[in-house]
Order: structure tokens, then C-alpha cells, then sequence
């Protein structure tokens, strides 16, 4: 409810306002005092869960802890839900969302892994999903409109919160380019990066005009430099009107930060990291000012909503038990990171990559295969390797397949897989049936097209040199021959669906749908490797050489 204060102050600035009118000069913008809110409001938030589904039950009971001090609770997601463990993969999502409904979600934006299972089941997924979906630049070429709505105002007694959505705008080329596209190959999704800012403010705007009092931004951007796509940070220094910028896709940790806006008004800014590490906890109090703060889901293990927990326990056990099934035993440790912890597997050879790379290149009988580095995402350990421990591995559902390619693309793909090194990039290649040297000194001569995909590989010295491609009747490596074809295994995802940012797409598909690529790896200990993983992958094989890091 407005207060006689309010009515005083806003009668004040509405006759100070009269007084400057006819005045050639007055530049004076007079904006309204927004309402303050009888009781405080929470809001109750993570993103990034990537299907660590046993966290759920933590943020139903820390949610429903708000309530016993404030009639006004919201429970939000800032994307990256449906995909990331077995759970989610052996549903397509399905079951995640699920869990979300049990718990129950009042406003959910989309994370570019929302997209995973391809366009048709994330539609399905968010019509299943009972919560409003928003994000303001996630827009269909074809209609010019926004796939879904760009925010979602809530009423709290007097007081008005927009929620408005932003979704990564590196999703088309972060997951499966192909699915944006039709069948003739034109974009007809894209998530408006050329003119971001503009709309962001546009519906920013528009969302005050509606009436809301507060802006809250529930983002999947992250706060790292991607290029020219922009972060969360450049969201904020790039519009007015926005109050807080609760973010996801980066995993980073962020506390309560204010960082300021176009006008050096400051905006709070914060992240839980990911897998339920943190769930966030944001307070407009009733001095209209927010605070947040992240609670440690390992705090208070007590506080667990215990019908949520047998919901997820059911659903977990169901998904689990099918893949309990031994497929054999390891020597070593497979691991995406080095011996510090750190992760690899995206600019780095890696063991559990040479593994993969080796399961498709010889189960599917090819000269060649590749890997992506950020397809693969868990390790191996050392004992026992289950069917849920390949799962983990590769939790997307691609399929194999085949293709050939010449020496010459072979030689452009690998230019366009390590343009960013040293940095981290999901394109970086784990490779079978091949070697080569990267010099990560040397400026890359990759064009990347207005689609921002892999064009050319232009003038100037090459990163890549020294391929060489293994001779398999001598096991010795061989200068690759530019002109001759040779096989290649991967997925669908790499040759099929333009990942890696194109790299492949000169490549000639041979043979497709050769099952699943976690039936490959179980293929190849069970059948290869005779269910032992030896000592043979203790280490890299040393098939990347990178110099000038």
C-alpha cells in the first residue's frame, strides 16, 4: 500500500515538474518512487543445477522456511536444468522437470543445455514445465516474435516484480547448431545478439510501463568475456531500469556485487556457482532495497522437504537401476582434469579423451575419430565401471556415425577446433588415429561467418601443423595426404548437426544412427578391451602437442 509519504513526495515532484513546463531547457526526467512492500519478498533462487536432483528437496524446505516470516515467496530458475547426469539423460529431461513441478516453480528462464535433447523436445519439455518460461531474446525468424514471453510481472500486495529472461547468445553454437536451423539450412531461431541491448531495454521499458516496480533479471549469460556475445556485466552496463541480474551458465560463485549500470546506478548481481553448490536467497525488504545471500546446501541437513526428497528419490532409483549393470573394471583414473584438479579436457589432451576418441574410432572400424572435449563430462574411476559411469560420460544422447572427409578439410576443421586456445572451448577435439602440433602463439587465421559459424581458413600462418594419421596395418603415423579421403567416426552432434562451430561441415556423411554414444564406449570395454581398461591410458598419448601457452 502507498504510504501519505509517498502521495507527499510524488504531488511535490508533479508541481516542481509543472512549474519547469515552457522552460526551452528542462532536461529534468522525473521518475516515479516505485511501492515498498508491506512485508519483505524472497526470492528464492538457483540456476546451473545440471540434474544434481538430491538438491531439490534442500531448496523446497529452504523456500518453504521463507514463508513462516513472509506471506511473499518466489521460487525462480536461471536455466541449465534438464541436462547434466543420467537422470536427465535417460528422460530427455522429462523427469527433471518432474521434479521441478513437485517442487514448484513461479518463473523459469532457459539455459543453452535446455536445449540438449533437440528444439522440438524443449518445447515439449517447457510446455510440461508449470512455471511461465521467459526470455527476451530467444525469437523465431519466421514470426519476428519471441518464442516466449520476455518477462512475467508478480503482484505482491502493491508491489510489482517483472521477471524478464535472457538466454546465452552463444546457444547456437554451445549446443547443436542444426537445430535452429530448416531442412534448407536457413536460421530460423536465433537469440538476437545484434541487437540485444536494444531489446533488452525495450522490454525493460516496457515492463515499467506495465507497471512493475522492480526489474529482476533472471539471466543465463555469466559474468566471463565470451567474444562478442554479451555476459551478464555487459547486460547491466548496457540498460537502465534493471535492479538485480540473477545469473547463471559461467558456474561461478557470486555473492551480493553491485556493479553499475549505464547511468552508474549500481545493480546487485549473483550466481549460486552450480549443482546446487549454493541456493540463493534474494530480499526486497521493506525499505525497498535488496540484499542477497547464498545459503551452502550442506548447511542445516535437517532442512529437507521429505516428500520432495521421496518424489526424487523414486525417480531416481527408477532411472539408476537399469544401469547398475557392470560392464567392466579400470586400472586407471579417466579423468577431464590434470592431477591439480583442473580441468583439461577443453584445451588439453586428456586420457578419458584418447579412451573415447579410441572407442569410436575402433568399434566403428574408421581410419579417424574426434570427440568434442565439451561432450565428455565426467571421469572414470579406477574398480568397477558401470553402465551409469559411461552415462555420466556422455549424458547428451548423441548417435554415431560416419563420414569421410579429406586431408585437406581434415586439416581446416582441426585450424577452426583450437581458434580460441589457450582458452577453454567446448570445440577443443579429443582425437583418435591421428597426431598433430599446436603453436597457441600464432594469431588464428579462422573466419567465422555472419552465422558465426566456421567459414574459411584465411591468410596467414596456421596453428595447426604436423598431422600425421596413423598407419594401422604398421601402427606407425604418416604425413597426412591433403588430397586423400579418409573415414571418420564421431556423433551427430560433430558431423551431422555443425557443432564444434561447423568444423565438420565439408565433411560426407557415410553411414548413420549406428547407436548410441555411451553403447559405443560399453562396446568397446566390453568387447575390445575385454572389460579391462589397462594401463595403456595412464596417461595422454601425446597426440596434441600444444606450444606457446
Amino acid at each position: 500500500m502507498k504510504t501519505l509519504t509517498n502521495y507527499v513526495y510524488m504531488s511535490f515532484l508533479l508541481l516542481l515538474t509543472t512549474c519547469f513546463l515552457g522552460c526551452e531547457d528542462n532536461d529534468i526526467d522525473v521518475k516515479p518512487i516505485p511501492d515498498r512492500p508491506t512485508d519483505p519478498i524472497v526470492i528464492v533462487y538457483e540456476n546451473d543445477v545440471h540434474c544434481a536432483v538430491d538438491g531439490y528437496a534442500k531448496f523446497a524446505a529452504l523456500r518453504s522456511k521463507q514463508l513462516e516470516s513472509t506471506s511473499y515467496v518466489t521460487t525462480v530458475s536461471c536455466g541449465d536444468f534438464a541436462q547434466g547426469d543420467i537422470v536427465g539423460a535417460a528422460s530427455r529431461g522429462e523427469s527433471i522437470v518432474d521434479i521441478m513441478n513437485k517442487v514448484g516453480y513461479d518463473v523459469v528462464t532457459l539455459g543453452n543445455h535446455e536445449f540438449d535433447y533437440g528444439m522440438s523436445q524443449m518445447f515439449l519439455l517447457m510446455e510440461r514445465l508449470n512455471a511461465p518460461v521467459v526470455s527476451a531474446n530467444f525469437r523465431d525468424l519466421r514470426t519476428k516474435e519471441l518464442a516466449f514471453p520476455a518477462y512475467q510481472i508478480v503482484r505482491y500486495g502493491e508491489v510489482d516484480i517483472a521477471y524478464i529472461g535472457f538466454t546465452t547468445t552463444t546457444t547456437t553454437t554451445s549446443t547443436t547448431p542444426k537445430i535452429f536451423q530448416d531442412e534448407a539450412g536457413n536460421v530460423i531461431y536465433d537469440f538476437s545478439k545484434e541487437t540485444f541491448y536494444t531489446d533488452a531495454q525495450n522490454y525493460i521499458n516496457e515492463a515499467r510501463e506495465k507497471g512493475a516496480d522492480y526489474v529482476v533479471a533472471l539471466a543465463h549469460l555469466g559474468d566471463s568475456d565470451a567474444g562478442e556475445h554479451p555476459n551478464s556485466l555487459h547486460l547491466i552496463a548496457n540498460t537502465t531500469g534493471i535492479d538485480v541480474v540473477l545469473d547463471g551458465h559461467d558456474h561461478h560463485v557470486i555473492p551480493d556485487t553491485l556493479v553499475n549500470n549505464q547511468e552508474g546506478t549500481p545493480v546487485l548481481l549473483s550466481s549460486t556457482g552450480t549443482k546446487f553448490a549454493n541456493i540463493g536467497l534474494l530480499t526486497l525488504s521493506t525499505d525497498g532495497t535488496f540484499s542477497s545471500r547464498l545459503v551452502s546446501a550442506g548447511a542445516d541437513n535437517e532442512l529437507i522437504d521429505g516428500e520432495v526428497q521421496a518424489y526424487v528419490d523414486a525417480i531416481s532409483e527408477q532411472a539408476l537401476a537399469a544401469g547398475e549393470r557392470v560392464v567392466g573394471t579400470s586400472e586407471v583414473y579417466l579423468s577431464i582434469n590434470d592431477e591439480s584438479g583442473n580441468r583439461i579436457v577443453r584445451n588439453q589432451e586428456a586420457n578419458i579423451g584418447d579412451f573415447c576418441a579410441d572407442a569410436f574410432r575402433i568399434i566403428l572400424n574408421t581410419d579417424l575419430a574426434v570427440v568434442n572435449g565439451g561432450g565428455i563430462r565426467d571421469n572414470i574411476s579406477q574398480g568397477e565401471v558401470t553402465y551409469n559411469d559411461c552415462y555420466s560420460v556422455f549424458p547428451f544422447n548423441n548417435t554415431a556415425c560416419t563420414a569421410t572427409i579429406t586431408g585437406q578439410q581434415l586439416l581446416d576443421a582441426l585450424e577452426c577446433t583450437v581458434r580460441v586456445l589457450p582458452q577453454e572451448s567446448g570445440d577443443f577435439l579429443q582425437v583418435s588415429g591421428m597426431k598433430f602440433e599446436v603453436d597457441a602463439s600464432v594469431p588464428t587465421p579462422v573466419v567465422i561467418g555472419a552465422d558465426e559459424l566456421f567459414s574459411h581458413v584465411g591468410e596467414g600462418t596456421r596453428r595447426v601443423s604436423n598431422l600425421q594419421i596413423l598407419d594401422q596395418t604398421t601402427g606407425e603415423y604418416k604425413p597426412v595426404e591433403l588430397e586423400n579421403s579418409y573415414t571418420i567416426a564421431s556423433y551427430n552432434y560433430l558431423l551431422k548437426e555443425l557443432g564444434a562451430g561447423g568444423a565438420f561441415k565439408h565433411a560426407v556423411l557415410k553411414a548413420d544412427n549406428l547407436g548410441q554414444d555411451v553403447e559405443i564406449l560399453v562396446a568397446y570395454i566390453e568387447q575390445i578391451l575385454e572389460g579391462k581398461i589397462g594401463s595403456a591410458y595412464a596417461n595422454a598419448d601425446g597426440r596434441i602437442v600444444i606450444k606457446g601457452l
